[in-house]
């Protein structure tokens, strides 16, 4: 009976795995989100990074299939059983995943390092650069390529500051920390 399952991959090796199993006849599933694009660097990456979804008859192929796999660190397991995942899963990912990458295309959407939708209005962390650690709020994107505006709170005002959308997190409620006194804004 075909039925989904989580395969682990080596470190950067997804792509590898994918198309071992592909190769063999077996529907492998690898979720991946838009990037900014840059030189030397693919246009999209890992949602789940180091994990593919593998679609097979695990009692027809053999679970070594899909464990020895090139580049494959293993079937994640649970008490020594493959970890299945359910098919409304895999279908939910596939559809969200699909209208990120179309709605990114025509240049519409920015996404976080998660791969979360991030949207005018919504609170965000600073993950990289000189302003790491800080929490801003999402104002609008500025370039095709991936650069954004967000709004921090410096010295007891809202500032305007340009950066690139692979340096946002997407949080929830109020901001952590604020400029002004190093503590949570309110």
């Amino acid at each position: 009976m075909l039925q989904w399952y989580a395969l682990h991959a080596k470190p950067h090796k997804e792509r590898q795995v994918e198309a071992a199993l592909t190769a063999r006849g077996i529907q492998v599933y690898f979720p991946t989100v838009p990037t900014v694009p840059r030189r030397g660097r693919p246009a999209s990456r890992a949602f789940f990074p180091r994990y593919l979804f593998v679609q097979a008859d695990i009692e027809t192929i053999g679970l070594w299939t899909l464990h020895y796999a090139p580049g494959a660190a293993g079937v994640v397991m649970f008490g020594g059983i493959p970890a299945r995942v359910d098919d409304a899963v895999i279908a939910a990912l596939q559809a969200r995943l699909a209208r990120v990458q179309s709605s990114n295309g025509a240049g519409q959407v920015i996404v976080d390092q998660r791969g979360e939708i991030v949207e005018p209005g919504d609170r965000v962390a600073i993950t990289s650069g000189p302003l790491a650690d800080l929490d801003a709020v999402f104002d609008r994107r500025l370039t095709a390529t991936g650069r954004v505006r967000v709004l921090v709170r410096l010295l007891q005002r809202w500032t305007g500051v340009e950066l690139d959308a692979d340096a946002l997190q997407k949080t929830g409620g109020l901001p952590r920390r604020d400029l002004t006194r190093g503590s949570t804004a309110r």
